[in-house]
């Protein structure tokens, strides 16, 4: 399958927030939404936010969700938990995250240390 779209589509969507880039693609089908989100609870340095990344946030970035999505996360996130509990729960929007698919690659640090990498995704 071949995707184009013209070349203005993303040109101004460097460094806007996700509440900001989110809402302006939610509604076309063709959109994937890859996201690689901060781990809760903690300070943004590393993607050039000095904010903290909150519950409040992480809930308000998975109320825009809906499939298709690619996630990327790591043994240091809950998100894998939180899906699980969401479609468990039969949580407001579960039908959006249930039957998710997960890749997960081990990788080790050293001989005494490990992690996990998970691509969780759902078409």
């Amino acid at each position: 399958m071949r995707l184009s779209w013209p070349n203005s589509t993303l040109r101004n969507s460097t460094g806007q927030s996700y509440r900001e880039l989110i809402p302006q693609h939610i509604g076309n089908p063709r959109t994937l939404l890859v996201l690689d989100p901060p781990y809760v609870c903690t300070q943004q340095g590393n993607y050039r936010k000095a904010a903290y990344f909150g519950m409040v946030e992480f809930l308000r970035l998975m109320a825009m969700v809906r499939p298709p999505f690619i996630f990327f996360s790591s043994t240091r996130s809950e998100l894998p938990a939180y899906l699980d509990l969401v479609a468990e729960l039969h949580l407001p929007g579960w039908e959006r995250f249930a039957g998710n698919q997960t890749l997960t690659v081990s990788s080790n640090i050293n001989c005494n240390s490990s992690y996990d990498d998970h691509l969780i995704y759902k078409f």
